[in-house]
């Protein structure tokens, strides 16, 4: 019973000293601090944010069956990018990264990070996100019929990393 009385004397310390200023302007100097850090999207990005061969992986389902791909894609860091890849669609090959020709599309960037692939008839086939300062993207098809997204990865010598 005594330790039971403590325990909740202790606790009921411990509440008032941390919501001390819960409501008012003051603040319980003994915590730390914390500071956002400054994220890209905050510095801006644009089209020259991707500049350079990126090795990437593709995932998910398409309305014939699972989809996995490995590529490379080159960013030229003003608009175009091409890529070569491999593709499985429900278990058969079609696209081989050795023997197939690239595909060239351009693609846009926005201040917030924020990017596209498009077709060459202008529509969108992709979205992306540009992370950690252009090293890496995260990517979702929009094709119809496709629940697909994947990772793109700068290629670099160790230097750049």
């Amino acid at each position: 019973m005594r330790q039971t009385i403590l325990l909740l004397l202790v606790i009921g310390v411990m509440w008032s000293v941390l919501t001390v200023g819960v409501g008012s302007k003051s603040r319980v100097d003994f915590l730390p601090t914390v500071h956002a850090q400054t994220v890209h999207a905050q510095e801006g990005c644009s089209v020259a944010s991707l500049n350079g061969a990126y090795g990437f992986y593709r995932t998910g389902t398409t309305a014939v069956g699972p989809l996995g791909a490995v590529g490379i894609a080159t960013f030229d860091g003003a608009g175009t990018s091409t890529a070569i890849q491999t593709i499985r669609k429900n278990g058969q090959t079609t696209s081989d990264l050795f023997t197939d020709p690239g595909i060239t599309a351009p693609y846009q960037i926005e201040p917030n990070c924020a990017g596209k692939l498009l077709a060459p008839d202008g529509s969108i086939f992709a979205e992306l996100v540009v992370v950690d300062r252009g090293r890496e993207l995260f990517i979702i098809s929009l094709s119809q019929g496709n629940t697909v997204t994947g990772v793109m990865k700068k290629i670099g010598d160790i230097e750049e990393r």
